[in-house]
C-alpha cells in the first residue's frame, strides 16, 4: 500500500535544473536596466520565490521599475533561457514509476504557467504530469504557494489531504504545503539546504529520487 496517492512537485530546482537560463536572464535584466550586474552565485536566491519578490526584497527594485525588470528578464528567458536547462537525475523515470503505481502527479510552481509548459515541452515531459499549475504571465505579485498547491489539488480531485505530498527544493514549498494542509518533502539536489528545510519544519528531507520513491510508495 502506497503512502501517498498524489504528489505535487515544485518545478525549478526540483524536477528541472533551470538555473543557468534563469540566472543569465536575470543578469541580462540588470544590464538592460543600466544597473550593476550581480554575480551568478548571488542571484541564486532568486530561484524559489516569485521573481517579483526577489527583485524588490533582495535588490531594492522599486514598485515603479520592477515590471520593467521582469519584462527584460522574460525577454531573454523566453527567447533563450528556457533551453538552458536539464532534467535532474532520476527524472522522468520517477514520474513513470509513480504513474505505474497509481499515483497522480502534478506541478505547483510560482513560475508562469506558459513558461512551465515551454520547458516541459522542450524536455518532452509535459504528458507525464496530470496537472500543471503556475501563475499567469501578468500576475506580477504572484499567487501564494499555498494557493497554487490548493489549485493543483482541486484539479487532481483530492479528497483526503493526508494522501498528498508536496515536494520542493526551497522553504517556500515547505511553507506552502503547511498552508495547504499537506505533508512536505524537501529535496537536496536543488537550491535549498537541509538546515533550511528543518527550520521550516519539513516533514521529510531526501537526498535522491530513490529515497523519494521509497517515501511515496
Amino acid at each position: 500500500m502506497k503512502n501517498y496517492d498524489y504528489v505535487i512537485f515544485d518545478f525549478d530546482g526540483t524536477v528541472v535544473d533551470t538555473g543557468e537560463g534563469i540566472l543569465k536572464s536575470l543578469q541580462y535584466s540588470f544590464k538592460e536596466m543600466g544597473k550593476e550586474v550581480p554575480s551568478l552565485s548571488d542571484l541564486k536566491k532568486f530561484i524559489g520565490p516569485p521573481v517579483y519578490y526577489s527583485y524588490t526584497t533582495y535588490y531594492g527594485v522599486s514598485e515603479d521599475e520592477v515590471g520593467l525588470y521582469i519584462k527584460k528578464y522574460r525577454e531573454r528567458y523566453r527567447a533563450k533561457g528556457i533551453y538552458e536547462c536539464a532534467l535532474y537525475k532520476g527524472f522522468p523515470e520517477i514520474l513513470d514509476v509513480l504513474h505505474e503505481n497509481g499515483v497522480k502527479v502534478g506541478v505547483a510552481s510560482s513560475k508562469p504557467e506558459s513558461l512551465i509548459y515551454d520547458v516541459a515541452d522542450f524536455l518532452n515531459i509535459t504528458k507525464k504530469f496530470d496537472v500543471i499549475v503556475g501563475v499567469q504571465i501578468d500576475d506580477s505579485n504572484h499567487s501564494s504557494k499555498a494557493g497554487l498547491i490548493l489549485e493543483a489539488m482541486k484539479k487532481l480531485g483530492v479528497k483526503d489531504n493526508s494522501k498528498v505530498l508536496m515536494v520542493g527544493d526551497r522553504c517556500y514549498d515547505i511553507d506552502g504545503a503547511a498552508g495547504a494542509g499537506v505533508n512536505s518533502c524537501g529535496v537536496l539536489w536543488g537550491y535549498g539546504s537541509e538546515e533550511e528545510f528543518r527550520e521550516h519544519n519539513a516533514d521529510f528531507v531526501v537526498s535522491d529520487t530513490n529515497e523519494l520513491l521509497n517515501l511515496i510508495l
